[in-house]
């Protein structure tokens, strides 16, 4: 494998707004502040036919289930006519997220505004290096998302050795110059600048770039690019076909902390970041983002593109759209030879334990988890039920009950290729809300829609030993359980205000013991008032131990002793069952290989 090199290309830019582009394209330029982490952004807009152009920030960003309210980052909006003698224009900011100008029977406008809290990182008072997040950098004209757009990035000044990397179509060669065919293919590139490594391969006959940035010195390049390679390869394979032009691995690598790794899709790239160690968990999420290439970027819940970014889009199929894609991550990296068997199916008991534990899986389906992430704003699901481990589980469930049902014929994945061609490629609009349950039904040929309901619609304990067995496998319940922790509360991370606020409290826990209510907002525990270091402390507590909890009520200071109680945690085991039938053998290993 070729090895790591660092691309700090010797060229200047100069790039000036009033460059001349195609007819009918929006263009973007940015020009990176580092001694105020700000981005200065400049629209042309032209073809204005309207008396007022509407000019909006996303309200949220796609693949992140949460209200961001990015306009907040916004400032200094102005406007001018566009033509040999600039001409103000009137600015008006109806709403939070929309900007109005006046456009006066102009038939061009330049547009400018700030981006305050860019990512931009100095050293030594310098820009070492940048990163651009399309929906929390660019606004969009309103009515015209569908238009061509362009992008242009200026050097920070005083800097001649500075580059850029995204997933869109460069302009001709020149490399800081991108183009985008919708704002929604901009919005969904980001973009990473200055100082990073880059390893390329290719995959499917298309180029992949493996870029690291931040702590990379630290970063075991060699073993995540051959994760990147292989985990491309296997799952190209897969579908048959790689559906882009170029793919951009974007790590932002962080060498202190336990370890760990999460990332975000995008149409042709992934953002993750990693701490510590190049371990599995790395493995996991680069698989899973990989996948997400087809499963929700282009196999999609029907309101998940062309994208509404002011109003959240509502579907009750986020368990398929990210829990499905972590049941195959996992598994295709175990047909792809990343994991051994015994890992996987220890990987499989492990989800089950964490479903299992979970109360709230008794109180919320998958669906209603999905449809109310908006309710919770968290990206992860409503109640307390993630869609990420139940819809894994439903996967596996789904996939073991098709095999048995017809007899190895057919399996998930020809429900997952099924649904590829539905979507055309990923050139067509998405599918419909019962389109999963439907294609399980044409693939089977047989009617699985209870068997559908009882997964995902309803709170009925999933089937595990039943459909384990139809691999000659079984599930065990270790005992005794485990004693940990139990506070009694669930907590809500509010983005807009950033606080951690409790929205619900157990009747007779330690919580309401202790006298917090729903709706306090917890400022420190034990002292400690980061919120994630806070919630770990809350998290990791031993049953007895006291914990001092600070709180905001009505906005008065109030203080807590919290008493953690005590709650069972339970492990599960499977193995192969010493009675497994040769068609319960084999229906196993045609799951597991693949083939």
């Amino acid at each position: 494998m070729p090895g790591f090199h660092r691309i700090i290309l010797p060229f200047a830019l100069s790039l000036v707004a009033g460059t001349c582009h195609a007819q009918g394209v929006i263009t973007y330029h940015i020009d990176p502040r580092p001694a105020d982490k700000t981005y200065h952004v400049h629209m042309d807009v032209p073809h204005v036919h309207e008396l007022t152009v509407r000019l909006q920030m996303p309200v949220w960003m796609p693949g992140a289930y949460f209200v961001g309210n990015f306009a907040t980052t916004v400032a200094d909006v102005h406007a001018v006519t566009a033509g040999a003698a600039d001409k103000a224009l009137r600015v008006f900011h109806p709403d939070a997220n929309t900007w109005e100008v006046a456009a006066n029977g102009a038939t061009a406008i330049k547009v400018d505004y700030t981006v305050k809290n860019a990512d931009i990182e100095l050293e030594g008072g310098v820009a070492r290096r940048a990163h651009i997040s399309g929906p929390r950098t660019y606004m969009y004209v309103v009515g015209r998302k569908v238009e061509p757009a362009e992008l242009s990035i200026t050097a920070p000044a005083g800097i001649k050795d500075w580059h850029t990397i995204t997933s869109l179509d460069p302009v001709g060669s020149k490399p800081n110059e991108y183009h985008a065919p919708t704002y929604d293919v901009l919005a969904d590139a980001p973009v990473e600048m200055g100082d990073f490594l880059d390893e390329t391969f290719e995959a499917g006959g298309k180029p992949h770039h493996v870029v690291v940035y931040g702590d990379y010195k630290t970063t075991d390049r060699v073993k995540l690019a051959d994760f990147c390679k292989r985990i491309a390869t296997t799952e190209i394979a897969f579908f048959g076909e790689a559906p882009f032009a170029r793919y951009i691995f974007q790590f932002r690598t962080t060498s202190a902390g336990p370890g760990g790794a999460g990332g975000l899709e995008h149409l042709g790239s992934t953002e993750i970041g990693t701490v510590g160690n190049v371990d599995d968990r790395v493995r996991s999420v680069i698989a899973h983002e990989y996948f997400h290439l087809w499963n929700v970027k282009r196999i999609r819940p029907f309101v998940l593109g062309p994208f509404n970014y002011v109003d959240p889009p509502h579907t009750a199929n986020l368990w398929w759209s990210e829990g499905v894609t972590s049941y195959y991550g996992d598994l295709l990296s175990l047909r792809g030879g990343l994991i051994e068997r015994e890992a996987y199916l220890k990987h499989v008991s492990d989800t089950i334990a964490q479903e299992q534990n979970n109360g709230a899986r008794l109180k919320v389906s998958a669906d209603e988890a999905s449809l109310r992430v908006w309710e919770a704003n968290n990206s992860v699901g409503y109640g307390g039920m993630s869609y990420y481990t139940k819809g894994e589980l439903i996967g596996l469930c789904l996939d073991l009950k098709i095999r048995n049902v017809t007899a190895g014929r057919a399996s998930l994945d020809d429900v997952m290729r099924a649904l590829w061609a539905q979507v055309n490629h990923g050139n067509g609009p998405g599918f419909g809300e019962d389109d999963i349950m439907k294609t399980v039904n044409r693939i089977t040929g047989k009617n699985l829609s209870d068997f559908y309901d009882s997964l995902a619609r309803s709170t009925d304990e999933l089937p595990f030993e039943e459909c384990l067995g139809y691999a000659g496998l079984t599930l065990k319940r270790v005992e005794p359980a485990r004693q940990v922790g139990e506070s009694g509360l669930r907590t809500q991370f509010e983005r807009s205000s950033g606080q951690i606020t409790v929205t619900e409290v157990t009747t007779g826990g330690a919580a309401e013991s202790a006298g917090i209510a729903v709706g306090d907002h917890i400022t420190a525990v034990n002292g400690v008032s980061e919120g994630r270091r806070f919630v770990g402390a809350l998290m990791t507590a031993k049953p007895g131990e006291k914990v001092n909890v600070t709180l905001q009520r009505a906005g008065a200071h109030v203080d807590a002793v919290l008493t953690m109680g005590s709650r069972s945690v339970y492990s599960y085991s499977i193995t192969p069952s010493e009675s497994a039938t040769a068609s319960q053998s084999a229906l196993r290993d045609h799951w597991l290989t693949g083939h």
